[in-house]
């Protein structure tokens, strides 16, 4: 009993050796280990950074207010970052899963939106129309990603995670 166990041990980490070499020579843009796992997690902590630092202060009025215009500013800035950084791992991560893989132009193009936005946000000059709209982009993806059975949860970054721009 015991040698039996013992040599099943040895074909599972024989299995395991080889197929972490195998995986080494595979090229990077191949597939994504645990893609739906990764895919919500990095939108959702995209989502929530996107919700939390840039829409409703901007809803709230605050890029404008004289005292916090400046601070929410380079905060929402920062935010930017994180938000297209996020959402480029997100669209990778939806490209490597059957389920997801239509959702990666979508996210793709509110990253390159997000990009845009960030100089806006720069220099003070963001538009209700723009913001309304990467709201209603980042709704629809929400809602493709909810009617294949994965919902997209908004997660708050730390500000560790917003600094170093890695979530």
């Amino acid at each position: 009993m015991v040698v039996a166990c013992l040599a099943t041990v040895g074909l599972v980490s024989a299995c395991g050796s080889s197929s972490s070499s195998s995986a080494a020579t595979h090229s990077p843009s191949s597939t994504t280990h645990f893609a739906k796992t990764k895919f919500l997690l990095h939108s959702g902590l995209a989502f929530g950074a996107f919700h939390r630092y840039i829409y409703e202060p901007f809803r709230a009025g605050e890029f404008k207010h004289p005292f916090l215009h400046k601070l929410t500013l380079i905060k929402a800035a920062v935010a930017a970052l994180f938000v297209e950084h996020e959402l480029r791992l997100a669209a990778t991560d939806a490209k490597s899963s059957k389920i997801l893989r239509t959702l990666f132009a979508p996210l793709t193009a509110v990253a390159d939106k997000i990009s845009s936005l960030k100089d806006s946000i720069k220099g003070g000059s963001v538009s209700s129309p723009d913001m309304s709209g990467l709201q209603s982009q980042l709704s629809s993806i929400s809602k493709t990603a909810s009617s294949k059975g994965q919902s997209i949860q908004n997660l708050i970054p730390s500000a560790g995670q917003l600094a170093s721009g890695v979530g």
